[in-house]
């Protein structure tokens, strides 16, 4: 054939696409077609296969023309049916053509690239990156005619590829020949650890099949189940069902039999569910999380899942199996890795409770066989799991770990504390607990107690609980150790006089300030185990940068809410009922501005302020609102004294502050609002001011 019979091939309708339907073995379903290009016979010869005809034009310089021109005559046939996988066949050195990725526009996202060069692939970074845009728009990978001579294991191996597909020449008569068998098992052993499903190729007779089924195989490809036709075939010929030699399910229950613990259990259902080609996995309750206990086709997985998110959760909370045909359409779904089409998940029941989910992803669509299959497993898993045992309990360090990031996330001081001291009681065993923190001035007080021994706690005085944390300054911890006849620290008559048989004493230090103590403390005589009482003053350090932490946050905030001028809060926060308000208003603020310069007005507003803190009565609050106007907010039993505070800051105005003052007082009546009685006290401001200033009017 010469250059301009190939360029005659490039014109559209020249080439003929054809397809085959690929199926999933254990169940028959047709699972994606394999796109083939039909070239028209020569003049006077006969048609010769396309992968000769390609050799052909790479001689004449239009192989990759060629390539264009086949991927385009399979785009043209449209999307599969039903979401359905496409395969299409390119070579490594076509796949960076512009035309080709130009083509890739047309076809379904849902697309598997076969690689068919028959010569040894040298460079792979090179194969690498000229997949990249192929696989950032969704499409998958398979590795063809392995056995076939040039696929080496370490181009598999570095490629990584999604699929494998089997020769004809490795399928046929294999059920035949021991030395194939071993062969095709092995080749099949070594795809599943790098992550790839398996397709046999060249499936011609019920006896093959019989034997990939028996191996397992993921998914087969051949007569036997279509020949290549116009898009698009129908579902596979039926074939006659055939009993496995080994039964899948009899190995599933042999394994799960032998499984002396949950996590054996889950590994024989996921082994179980990869060799029929799913991605699946294992998610048990703990501490009110999703925990992953096995998985299978994933490099990592999401843990720590909370109810509350993806369809993991939504089973889990809702006790519903899920069947979703098309994750891109589940809002729910949390995308983990490229090309995952359907997902299973069925809920695991022990004893009448949900304790977890059976998870099947995959990257072609599931049938009812494979439904049925995933939820059976699903029911002898829970039934597995009742007999051995549900998950156990957290282990110490686990709930240290838990803790320390609940702690980590706190910006409340007081959440902190109560945080802390639940997580030591929590971790300990002990039945009562107290958290004391450094008042500021070098004396601890008690801030929260908790147990049984929380009220006598709760009346430590400062020296009695100085004489705790000094047991605590030269270690990082303080306990006793189960000896009832033994002699204490000084300090420990008080808490042996309340019953206390055992204690934990924990300092609370960040960066070299002691900010606390933590006194944990059981009726019972006990001796905490070394390792636990570890655990306890990592907790405890992690509670004291906690701590600081929230206070330091704490101090921002209130700053940010202060106004800079005067140290008084910047905005009003809700009011209670019956609320009293007093409003303040510096009477010609402007005109001083104006005749002796904004500090001399600044100085004025600094000692109204400072007159308004020590007028403001115990539980009163002060604000600057604005410029210049001022605000007292009393609650309901200090409302009625609100008119008099009035008279008083305007009395005092003219000697301390050089100028007068307007007020505007309000009282909350019953049912009225917060917000109300402010903006009845504004009123009331706008009365004394329109009267000339210098005055008091209420509302």
């Amino acid at each position: 054939m010469g250059a301009d019979d190939f360029r005659a091939l490039l014109e559209p309708g020249a080439i003929r696409a054809v397809f085959q339907p690929i199926v999933r073995l254990a169940g028959l379903d047709v699972i994606g077609y394999e796109g083939l290009s039909r070239f028209p016979p020569p003049p006077g010869l006969v048609a010769l296969p396309p992968d000769v005809t390609l050799a052909a034009a790479e001689s004449a310089g239009l192989r990759d023309e060629l390539e264009v021109a086949c991927l385009a005559a399979i785009a043209a046939a449209g999307v599969p049916p039903h979401g359905r996988a496409l395969w299409v066949n390119l070579s490594p050195e076509a796949l960076g053509h512009p035309g080709l990725l130009e083509v890739a526009g047309r076809l379904t996202s849902r697309l598997v690239i076969e690689l068919t060069e028959q010569d040894a692939v040298l460079n792979h970074a090179l194969l690498r990156r000229r997949l990249q845009p192929w696989i950032e728009r969704g499409a998958l990978v398979a590795v063809d005619d392995a056995g076939a001579g040039f696929t080496s294991l370490e181009y598999v191996a570095d490629i990584r590829p999604d699929f494998l597909k089997l020769s004809r020449g490795m399928v046929a008569g294999i059920d035949a020949d021991a030395g194939r068998e071993a062969v095709l098992r092995a080749t099949a052993a070594f795809a599943r650890e790098v992550g790839a499903r398996v397709v046999a190729e060249g499936v011609e007779r019920v006896e093959e099949l019989e034997a990939l089924r028996a191996m397992e195989i993921d998914y087969g490809q051949g007569w036997l189940f279509g020949r290549p036709s116009p898009p698009w075939p129908q579902d596979a010929a039926p074939v006659p069902a055939a009993p496995l030699r080994v039964g899948a399910g009899d190995r599933l229950e042999r394994d799960l039999e032998r499984a002396e613990s949950p996590r054996d259990a889950c590994e024989a259902v996921v082994d179980h569910l990869a060799r029929r080609g799913l991605l699946p996995s294992v998610w048990l309750a703990q501490s009110g999380r999703l925990r992953c206990q096995a998985v299978r086709g994933f490099w990592q997985v999401f843990d720590g899942v909370p109810p509350t998110t993806g369809i993991l959760g939504r089973v889990y909370r809702t006790g519903e199996p899920a069947f979703i045909d098309d994750v891109g359409e589940a809002p729910e779904y949390l995308p983990a890795i490229a090309g995952v089409r359907s997902e299973i998940c069925i809920p695991l029941r022990v004893a009448g409770a949900v304790v977890g989910v059976l998870d099947a992803e995959s990257v072609t669509t599931h049938d009812d066989s494979t439904a049925a299959e995933v939820q059976r497993c699903a029911a002898l898993l829970a039934a597995r799991l009742e007999e051995v045992g549900a998950l156990p309990p957290a282990s110490p360090a686990q709930r240290l770990a838990r803790a320390a990031a609940r702690l980590a996330v706190l910006r409340d001081p007081e959440d902190v504390v109560r945080e802390a001291l639940a997580a030591s009681l929590d971790l300990s065993g002990y039945e009562s607990g107290l958290l004391a923190l450094a008042d500021g001035h070098g004396a601890l007080y008690v801030h929260l107690a908790e147990g049984p021994f929380a009220v006598a706690f709760s009346q430590f005085a400062a020296d009695e609980l100085a004489a705790v944390a000094r047991w605590v300054d030269d270690g990082t911890s303080s306990y006793t150790v189960g000896d009832v006849a033994g002699r204490g620290f000084p300090g420990h008559e008080v808490l042996r006089r309340l019953g206390a048989g055992s204690l934990i004493v924990l300092p609370v230090t960040a960066a070299g300030e002691r900010l606390g103590v933590i006194l944990l403390a059981d009726r019972a005589n006990r001796r905490p185990v070394f390792e636990d009482v570890e655990l306890l003053e990592l907790l405890a350090g992690q509670a004291a940068g906690s701590l600081r932490m929230a206070s330091a946050v704490a101090q921002l905030r209130e700053r940010a809410s202060r106004d800079p001028l005067t140290g008084l809060h910047a905005s009003l926060p809700v009011l209670p009922a019956r609320a009293g308000v007093v409003i303040a208003d510096v009477d010609g603020l402007g005109a001083i501005n104006d005749a002796r310069g904004q500090a001399a007005g600044d100085d004025v507003l600094r000692s109204l302020a400072g007159l308004v803190r020590e007028l403001t009565p115990a539980g009163g609050r002060a604000f600057r609102i604005g410029d210049d106007a001022f605000v007292v907010t009393l609650d309901a039993p200090q409302a009625v004294s609100a008119e008099r505070l009035g008279w008083e800051l305007r009395s005092l105005a003219p000697a301390r502050l050089g100028t007068t003052l307007s007020v505007g007082v309000a009282v909350g009546r019953p049912g009225e609002s917060g917000e109300a009685v402010v903006l009845r006290a504004g009123a009331a401001l706008n009365e004394a001011k329109r009267l000339g200033g210098n005055a008091v009017a209420a509302d």
